[in-house]
């Protein structure tokens, strides 16, 4: 599976113009970001622009341009997972404050609002696996590469992360062994 904008951007990348490259990935990392720390949050949108001026810096030293959209969600995977560690030690010591349980749901459906609250509960290893293989479409050792694991590790995550969010979304209460919620 292609990741979004891989062809556009090493067609560009090729061409030399990193600030359009930037352009182009930015989507991807901006997404990447928000569904590893949580969409819709100041956190996640702060993270986003924290990856995408990371992936500006670096991306003059990038030697091949099809490796861009990889790379890419490499950065914004490292920033996502520093900001979920970062936001989860200030909640631990009472210093970020929690939007209530039912925020705004903004009109969207029901089965979205409780696939993205699922998510929401996953792990944060266990979310970024999840976003970087089911959503940025990178392969298992891409994957792996992107969060600095084993293969082993990647495959045991997305099997939990799986058999998580469906015990989430099942109507049985009964909590999944070995997952925290």
């Amino acid at each position: 599976m292609e990741m979004p904008g891989a062809e556009s951007a090493s067609l560009v990348r090729e061409r030399g113009s990193d600030d359009v490259v930037l352009a182009e990935l930015a989507p991807l990392v901006v997404r990447t970001v928000r569904l590893i720390v949580g969409a819709g949050s100041a956190v996640a949108e702060d993270a986003a622009q924290e990856a995408l001026l990371e992936l500006g810096r670096a991306l003059p030293r990038l030697r091949e341009g099809r490796a861009a959209p990889a790379f890419a969600a490499r950065v914004a995977a490292r920033v996502a997972m520093r900001t979920v560690k970062r936001e989860r030690r200030y909640a631990a010591l009472g210093f970020r404050w929690r939007e209530p349980e039912g925020a705004v749901s903004g009109g969207q459906p029901v089965e979205l609002l409780e696939l993205k609250e699922a998510f929401d509960r996953l792990p944060p290893r266990q979310r970024a696996t999840a976003v970087l293989r089911l959503y940025v479409g990178l392969s298992e050792q891409e994957t792996a590469e992107a969060l600095g694991c084993s293969l082993g590790t990647v495959k045991h995550q997305l099997h939990d992360a799986r058999r998580s969010l469906a015990a989430y979304l099942s109507d049985d209460p009964a909590p999944v062994e070995g997952v925290s919620v």
